[in-house]
């Protein structure tokens, strides 16, 4: 069951009332999602198209690894007992290239509120205009 009106003690510090609704949340709250919501709650807003996930950029981690390329092209990962300094011969015969990774960039998200398309815009702002009638 998704919420219209929810009661929160950070809310109150912010603005006064306890009272507030899950898309003032997402705009205002820098604690969103906190313990009010549960991941079906976020997925279930996501779902309805109240809220969206916005791409907001890469973060960097640093990491060591270790790929293949064998002679057929095809890259393989490393086995975890790889030593680069004292490599096995014996399984490095199909190997033609040993790859290290020393970044991976993890894309990081933030859930925003939804905005209407033009096409809801339209249907949803002035009335409709009466067609005309000759006199």
């Amino acid at each position: 069951m998704l919420y219209t009106s929810i009661y929160c003690a950070t809310q109150k510090k912010m603005s006064g009332s306890y009272y507030t609704t899950p898309m003032r949340c997402v705009r205002c709250c820098r604690h969103f999602p906190c313990s009010l919501f549960t991941r079906d709650d976020v997925d279930g807003y996501i779902a309805r198209e109240l809220i969206a996930r916005e791409f907001t950029g890469f973060k960097i981690r640093r990491t060591k690894m270790y790929l293949f390329k064998k002679t057929d092209g095809t890259l393989v990962e490393a086995p975890e007992d790889f030593d680069p300094k004292e490599p096995d011969w014996n399984r490095m015969q199909e190997v033609e290239e040993v790859l290290v990774i020393g970044k991976v960039l993890v894309p990081q998200m933030k859930l925003v509120p939804k905005t209407q398309s033009s096409g809801d815009k339209k249907s949803s702002g002035k009335a409709a205009k009466s067609p005309k009638t000759d006199k």
